[in-house]
């Protein structure tokens, strides 16, 4: 259990780290996408767009685990895992990232249960987080610069959501299936659902 512990003297320099390179990341891969020449306005909200998306799909993302599994009891903290910080600045160059920033260890937790929703958690917050911005960008009249941070934040999101439950270890999905697999079926479902309904109102996939 000590390790556990000792995370989290460092917890907020991790985060503040990840936040910042996934940031960089993915405002690089889309100035990339045009041939690194963009406007000072078309880059400032580039920039926005890439702080917004990565504050909800990765950062609200993973409190949530920390808070469910505190919850419960744990011991839980964000640890950065610098390969993976490494490797999505190095994709970014290329038009894609390899999101893999780090994760929140667990400790303390031993019930199937309460390991599962730990892990549901995640992926639940991006689905909510991601319906609610693409609803709002379908359904309300708004700047066509907001449309089209809203658009991505949500699609983003409903991404992030469908593809971690995906059931292949070590993604959340795999978590939560050896837990319930009725409840992995009907969020699983749900995700690729909103994900269509998305690619077919907005495009964004």
């Amino acid at each position: 259990m000590n390790r556990f512990y000792g995370g989290y003297s460092r917890e907020i320099e991790d985060i503040s780290l990840a936040f910042i390179m996934l940031t960089l990341s993915f405002f690089i891969a889309m100035i990339s996408d045009n041939g690194f020449h963009v406007s000072a306005p078309e880059a400032a909200l580039l920039l926005i767009m890439s702080a917004l998306a990565v504050a909800t799909a990765f950062f609200l993302h993973e409190m949530a685990h920390r808070y469910v599994a505190r919850r419960f009891g744990g011991v839980a903290f964000f640890k950065i895992w610098p390969f993976g910080i490494i490797f999505a600045f190095i994709t970014s160059f290329f038009g894609f990232i390899f999101a893999a920033p780090g994760a929140v260890n667990i400790g303390g937790i031993y019930r199937k249960d309460q390991f599962g929703k730990s892990a549901l958690a995640g992926p639940l917050t991006n689905l909510v987080v991601g319906s609610v911005f693409v609803f709002l960008d379908i359904f309300l009249p708004m700047d066509p610069i907001l449309h089209t941070i809203f658009g991505f934040v949500g699609g983003l999101n409903l991404y992030f959501g469908v593809f971690n439950m995906l059931p292949i270890p070590p993604l959340d999905g795999q978590k939560v299936m050896s837990w319930n697999l009725r409840i992995f079926i009907m969020v699983f479902a749900v995700a690729i659902i909103l994900n269509i309904i998305n690619f077919l109102t907005i495009g964004f996939l």
